[in-house]
């Protein structure tokens, strides 16, 4: 029999090769921002950096995880910030703090994790070793071997309290990184310098640079759209976040069934402001519900929810749950051997937003995120419902922890499930997960009525990608938000703006809607006019798609090309013989930007 370990050594001494390369070839490079290597084995690894912003002169905190891969502890002195210019923007005194060495036992643990899937590993970015294109698909038996020896190192790792690791946080001045008059597209460098002893008290200094980028501000709807939808106003936001509590080690309350994260997150005020500094306005913290052990421990999420939100700003009080998988099954995905590994039960996961009460899923053990006590979807979707919350199947056609009990799924038609994760930020920032969305067409075709959503699904820094945006009548309140969200008056986008209303006859139906009229009441091919509102870049022209759906599949009713800046585009249609929506999507040039409408819906009966 092959020995488990020949596949993972030769991974491993593959990635090694790759990074000693690049710091042969460049040692002094001051732009890297995929990790650093230096004396005595310290490592300075940017988990904890954003990498782009909308606001340039916000003050976020930021961080890095400081790794010992040598044999012998090495003793931190300072840890130094640099501007775009090089000069001195903070020091936070470390006190000669010792970490302890460990060989490379960490840095193979992260070398494996960037070699089986992304979907489990959440490795999607800030990769170290192995670039996301260039990862090789394994085979089954592979990618198993591979994952037992994660879960042991991990295992080890928490044993040992994590010595060897240390995760630094630190306020960023961003507009001495960006520099005065910095304009969209603009970057600087942040450097992060550590500075110590080794055991014998020589002095050593390792750096780390790492690039900012500021992006365009958020369009916001064309000038002909402005008031037309009264008082309120459009914002942006995350409905899929982790926080330090998600954390298998050093979090700040360390999760030992989260085997996987072991990068270090933030609390949700850091990340707070790390989302305002993107120009979005809310989010939802959706910690593990294997990773919150009782009910005390929740009312302190809520409790933490309450204070953070402020005029300006709303955090939703959320979890994702873990739910039993069952009834027949559509596809399956690696997790399912994960769960029995650990003599659990094959799962999903469930976002769960606005609850005020615990709502459990798992056990927070070493490999307990499939254990007792597991729920039913119907269960899950039931008890946040009755509470005025909604639910989300998260990363529905995921390699790990998809949502594969589709038999049973209920939409909105039977006070059930909500809506879906049709874009996935972890899995691509700029485009909407076609598989995701594709799950979720399915499920329109079987009668399901559910709204498409999106989430980062960070679990390390906030970061861009295409955010739920939804009209919020009156003033920005947890409760008019959620409101807002439940009624389906939303489009997903990282940047573009897009709105859709149909009229026909006297009627106006708004995105999230839904018309019921007879069957016999609706005269053949009643002509309908859908108004798309737009606002996209005026550099890169983008592609406006319109779609009718039924049962049977969607039709392309509309596509219009070469669209610049702001304005509005309306497309004739008429109304089948049957129940259908309609819905929209753009694109730009470069697939850098787009954004996708929730459906309009109309039921004939």
């Amino acid at each position: 029999m092959r020995s488990p370990l020949v596949p993972m050594l030769s991974l491993a001494g593959l990635a090694l090769g790759f990074l000693a390369a690049r710091i042969e070839a460049d040692p002094g490079s001051e732009r890297a921002s995929s990790g650093a290597a230096f004396a005595d084995g310290l490592r300075i690894w940017p988990f904890g950096l954003m990498d782009s912003v909308r606001d340039p002169l916000a003050v976020v905190t930021m961080g890095v995880q400081l790794y010992n891969a040598g044999a012998a502890p090495v003793y931190l002195d300072q840890l130094e910030l640099l501007d775009d210019r090089g000069d001195s923007m903070a020091r936070l005194p470390l006190h000669g703090e010792a970490l302890a060495g460990d060989r490379g036992a960490v840095e193979e643990l992260h070398q494996l994790m960037e070699a089986v899937s992304p979907d489990l590993s959440h490795r999607h970015n800030h990769r170290l070793f192995i670039p996301l294109d260039q990862r090789a698909e394994l085979d089954p038996e592979t990618e198993a071997r591979m994952l037992t020896r994660i879960v042991a190192g991990v295992r080890e790792l928490q044993a040992g309290g994590a010595a060897q690791l240390r995760n630094l946080r630190f306020a960023v001045d961003l507009g001495k990184v960006l520099g005065a008059g910095a304009l969209p597209g603009d970057s600087g460098v942040l450097t992060v310098v550590v500075s110590g002893r080794t055991a014998d008290g020589a002095a050593w200094s390792a750096r780390l640079a790492h690039e900012i980028g500021l992006l365009e501000a958020l369009f916001g709807p064309p000038a002909e759209r402005l008031g037309a939808n009264g008082p309120g106003a459009w914002h942006a936001g995350d409905l899929h976040v982790h926080n330090c509590r998600d954390e298998a080690v050093a979090g700040c309350n360390s999760c030992a069934a989260e085997s996987f994260n072991i990068t270090g997150s933030f609390t949700n005020a850091q990340l707070k402001a790390q989302f305002q500094a993107l120009g979005f306005d809310f989010f939802s913290t959706t910690t593990h519900s294997y990773c919150i052990n009782d009910a005390a421990e929740f009312s302190a999420v809520l409790s933490e929810s309450q204070t953070l939100t402020d005029p300006s700003f709303v955090l939703i009080c959320g979890t994702e749950i873990s739910g039993r998988e069952t009834g027949p099954q559509s596809g399956g995905d690696s997790a399912d051997a994960l769960c029995a590994l650990g003599f659990g039960e094959a799962v999903h996961h469930m976002g769960a937003h606005g609850v005020t009460t615990r709502k459990p899923g798992g056990s927070d053990g070493f490999l307990d995120f499939c254990d007792a006590p597991i729920n039913a979807q119907s269960v899950n979707w039931a008890a946040v419902n009755s509470a005025g919350g909604f639910t989300i199947a998260n990363h529905p056609a995921a390699a790990y922890w998809a949502y594969n009990s589709v038999a049973g799924i209920r939409g909105q038609e039977a006070n059930g499930l909500w809506g879906v994760e049709v874009w996935n930020g972890s899995e691509n920032a700029s485009l909407f997960s076609g598989p995701y969305r594709d799950w979720w067409l399915d499920r329109l075709r079987e009668g399901r009525l559910l709204y498409p959503y999106s989430g980062s699904d960070t679990h390390e820094a906030a970061y861009n990608f295409g955010a739920t945006h939804t009209w919020v009548p009156g003033p920005l309140t947890p409760a008019n938000l959620i409101a807002a969200l439940k009624s389906g008056r939303n489009y997903l986008s990282n940047g573009p703006f897009l709105e859709m209303e149909l009229r026909g006859g006297s009627r106006t139906l708004r995105m999230g809607e839904l018309l019921s009229v007879p069957a016999n009441q609706v005269p053949p091919n009643f002509p309908v006019t859908l108004e798309l509102f737009y606002n996209v870049s005026a550099a890169r022209p983008s592609t406006l798609t319109v779609y009718r759906g039924t049962l049977q599949g969607e039709t392309v009713i509309a596509q219009v090309s070469g669209l610049l800046g702001g304005g509005s585009a309306p497309i004739t249609d008429f109304v089948p013989n049957r129940s259908c929506y309609w819905r929209a999507e753009i694109v730009n040039s470069n697939s850098s930007g787009s954004a996708m409408t929730t459906p309009v819906f109309l039921r004939q009966y």
